[in-house]
């Protein structure tokens, strides 16, 4: 992306050099121009997915923060450790798409001449969230563990 300067630009006429650096600085602002421009647009990357059952939908930004939570009425019906699992599930799924959405960005701020460098940019969001694999499915709800710790049913349900 950045360009080189020309072989020939210290010889031959010094008005025609003054010329060929101008235009060499000048291709170095517009590149970091456009990488500003690309910096903002991903900082207002914002990724939103549910969870299957649709009791959560969650929003996360570029860096893979949570900056949205919203949860349906099927909260009532849904066991913590389930709510848990669907909300881990619901952010993994929008962290996986954080890197096609930053190429998508990255292709349209900088163009198709950025190559390289729009590659090694996606290729550090693939790499920072490619292992966001889903949780383990949550137990049945009521289904005890075996230590008796918020297994899903109640602790007035025991035989002590």
């Amino acid at each position: 992306m950045s360009p080189d300067l020309p072989d020939d630009l210290f010889r031959g006429d010094p008005v025609e050099i003054e010329r060929g650096l101008d235009d060499w600085v000048a291709g170095f602002e517009r590149n970091a121009a456009r990488y500003q421009e690309l910096q903002h647009r991903v900082d207002d990357v914002r990724v939103t997915a549910s969870s299957p059952s649709g009791v959560v939908t969650v929003t996360v930004d570029a860096n893979g923060s949570v900056v949205d939570a919203k949860f349906t009425e099927r909260i009532h019906r849904t066991s913590p450790q389930e709510l848990g699992a669907q909300l881990m599930g619901a952010v993994n799924r929008a962290k996986s798409e954080i890197a096609g959405r930053v190429r998508e960005v990255t292709d349209d701020t900088l163009g198709a001449d950025a190559g390289a460098s729009a590659d090694r940019i996606v290729h550090h969001y693939q790499e920072r969230f490619r292992s966001t694999g889903e949780p383990a499915e949550a137990p049945p709800r009521g289904a005890d563990d075996e230590e008796g710790d918020f297994g899903g049913g109640s602790i007035y349900d025991r035989r002590r």
